[in-house]
């Protein structure tokens, strides 16, 4: 009776380090501002997204500094060198703090707009002129779902891993028999790896973009793809291991 008890604690615990663990992987890709500032060069790979930001700059550059919405050469010019900025690595590294206000934004996490100040377009158009212009502000709503399953991560981790912690010790004061310890470990192996899989990488990039009109929510999506092989790598070590502990458990039990 306290093996089979030791193993139902266990099991409970693998289950909620599993979902800490894939909960702190959906944090990273879909919850993390700074993520997204980090990796401005994915995000921006992003065509629809760009478009969307290039766009806007070069429209408000051309409509404020003086004769540019006259004048062809100059109109194209500014709209050259933004789409120029957009595109190369020093630029993207520009544009990565409005990036990461965007999806603070999107996410809940910032309540204030999105602004582009005059200095930004400064390095951003490539125009001194650019600096006589009013602080711009990116239009980027609150995506109320994302702002909820946000805040509900900040919570629901921390008790997950607490919850582990308790079931763990709970499990070890039971006495645990060992091959009973083995299978939970892992089926627990087996569990991480869905959640991981879902969580790390299916509503990242297919869930969340489809909650929301809003360009901005591809930002999950992208990172969630960059982080791909990383996930499969992880999804190998994990399903290896439960096969080699499924393998050890039923050698184990063959000897007796």
């Amino acid at each position: 009776m306290r093996r089979t008890l030791a193993g139902l604690l266990f099991g409970l615990a693998y289950a909620c380090a599993s979902i800490s663990i894939a909960g702190y992987l959906l944090q990273r890709t879909a919850f993390d501002p700074g993520s997204a500032a980090d990796a401005a060069d994915v995000v921006l790979g992003d065509k629809e997204m760009k478009a969307e930001l290039v766009t806007f700059i070069a429209d408000n550059a051309v409509a404020q500094i003086p004769g540019a919405s006259t004048d062809a050469a100059m109109e194209a010019t500014i709209r050259q060198n933004v789409n120029t900025v957009a595109s190369m690595p020093e630029g993207q590294k520009l544009l990565a703090r409005i990036i990461h206000d965007a999806h603070a934004k999107m996410i809940g996490d910032q309540t204030g707009p999105v602004q582009i100040t005059a200095a930004d377009m400064v390095n951003i158009v490539r125009d001194e002129r650019a600096g006589d212009m009013p602080t711009l502000t990116l239009p980027v709503e609150k995506v109320t779902a994302l702002s909820i399953a946000n805040h509900a991560l900040d919570w629901l981790l921390p008790i997950a891993l607490i919850a582990t912690i308790a079931f763990a010790f709970l499990g070890f004061t039971a006495h645990p028999e060992r091959g009973a310890l083995l299978r939970s470990l892992s089926l627990g192996l087996l569990l991480l790896a869905l959640l991981a899989a879902i969580l790390g990488y299916i509503v990242p990039r297919f869930l969340i973009p489809a909650i929301s009109d809003s360009v901005w929510a591809h930002i999950p999506a992208r990172l969630a793809d960059d982080s791909l092989p990383l996930l499969i790598g992880l999804e190998i070590v994990l399903i290896a291991g439960a096969a080699a502990l499924f393998a050890g458990t039923g050698m184990m039990q063959r000897r007796r």
